[in-house]
């Protein structure tokens, strides 16, 4: 008995460090807001340097996602988001101090893959709270943690630049004290599954036993995720070719700069405002978020095609910030989809397949967006995207029926 409630405080503790510690540890604080203009400014790297970093680490993702699943399975969710947590701390200091352009890429593939194991923190939030039956509080505390993220990186975005100008490196030291609070803050974790053994002993045949519902749950997510993320960047990039037919440089950067940053406090309200839809409608919020998004880049459109330069303004504001507002909310409730309708012992598989499925469909994606450049503008991609944003939603469709049915 004594045991028993020893480990349900360890439970408690762990579950009320998780939101703080995944709203910290969901990127590279600082970096993230300065990145381009660390590689250009600092390190002198070229677009195409730049582009290329990008490229060689989602392959890396893609081709090392089998190999680290096995690792992950052998040694628990705590050791891999130990893991997880040490490699962001290391790729900061090789990006930050590394002089060489071979460095900053192995600092630049150890950032991304190092989310494959880090991403196993929701998979052991879920189980403590499965332990204390509060499964069904999933979304509320995961949604707690992008709200900590969403508010963390609002306020860096307002100061990261500040702060760069003063000392070019400055952003990047924080980033790295950041990384080593994280990776202390693991050693304060307890994952109930792990002590009990439940999880790491999964028979061959689970293994590779994935349900029609998982497949769809991960097309689902790849495809509707990867579409919010490829039209951020390419909304962006439209939005500021649109002003800079009508205002210069700074203008342009100031008027942008007020969109990114309305964005990212529309994250923080997406998040909460999610958890009231969910509430009230349940999983039809998997066919409300599709919408959304067709709603978004639909309003960038308008707003590009509109001569009213107030309404013109306004009308790509909301685009942007509706794109910002249903990128978490769709990364919450798949999640808490996959927990509820798989078994315990197939929860680090679905998670980690989760975002194998997302960096291909963005490859896949980005792709097709350089072949339709090519040839057109990049208004045709943001018309691309609100077809595909439709294709979402009869995926979407088929999975609430599939859900429905179960």
């Amino acid at each position: 008995m004594e045991n028993e409630k020893l480990k349900r405080r360890k439970v408690l503790l762990t579950n009320s460090i998780m939101p703080w510690f995944i709203g910290l540890s969901d990127d590279l604080m600082f970096f993230i807001a300065i990145n381009s203009m660390f590689f250009t400014v600092v390190k002198g790297l070229s677009a195409s340097q730049i582009t290329f970093l990008t490229t060689v680490s989602s392959l890396s993702y893609v081709l090392l996602q089998i190999p680290f699943l096995k690792i992950i399975q052998k040694v628990g969710n705590i050791k891999s988001i130990r893991i997880g947590t040490f490699m962001l701390l290391i790729s900061s200091i090789l990006m930050t101090f590394g002089k060489s352009y071979l460095t900053i890429v192995i600092g630049h593939i150890l950032y991304t893959v190092a989310f494959l194991f880090k991403t196993m923190d929701n998979v052991l939030l879920e189980g403590n709270l499965r332990y204390l039956n509060r499964q069904d509080k999933y979304i509320k505390i995961a949604g707690k943690a992008k709200i900590i993220y969403s508010t963390i990186t609002t306020i860096i975005a307002f100061f990261a630049g500040g702060i760069f100008a003063i000392n070019y490196y400055l952003p990047m030291y924080l980033c790295i004290a950041i990384c080593v609070i994280n990776f202390l803050l693991t050693y304060c974790m307890f994952d109930v599954n792990e002590n009990t053994k439940k999880i790491n002993k999964v028979e061959k045949k689970e293994k590779i036993k994935i349900s029609s519902i998982m497949w769809m749950i991960f097309i689902s997510f790849g495809f509707l995720y990867a579409i919010i993320t490829t039209g951020q960047g390419n909304s962006k990039l439209f939005i500021q070719y649109d002003f800079q037919k009508y205002f210069d440089t700074v203008l342009t950067a100031t008027y942008l700069g007020f969109i990114v940053a309305t964005s990212r406090i529309a994250r923080i309200f997406g998040n909460i405002v999610f958890h009231k839809l969910y509430n009230k409608y349940e999983d039809k919020v998997n066919l409300i978020l599709p919408i959304i998004v067709m709603i978004a880049f639909f309003s960038v459109i308008l707003g590009s095609l509109c001569n009213i330069m107030f309404i013109k303004f306004i009308l790509m504001t909301i685009g942007f910030d509706l794109i910002l507002a249903s990128r978490d909310p769709v990364d919450l409730y798949l999640k808490d989809i996959l927990f509820k309708k798989t078994k315990e012992e197939m929860h680090q598989i679905g998670v980690s397949y989760m975002q194998l499925s997302r960096r291909i469909s963005e490859a896949a994606i980005s792709l097709l967006f350089v072949m339709i450049l090519m040839k057109l503008e990049l208004i045709h991609v943001i018309i691309c995207l609100i077809i595909l944003a439709l294709i979402s939603l009869g995926i979407n469709a088929k999975l609430y029926k599939m859900i429905k049915e179960q």
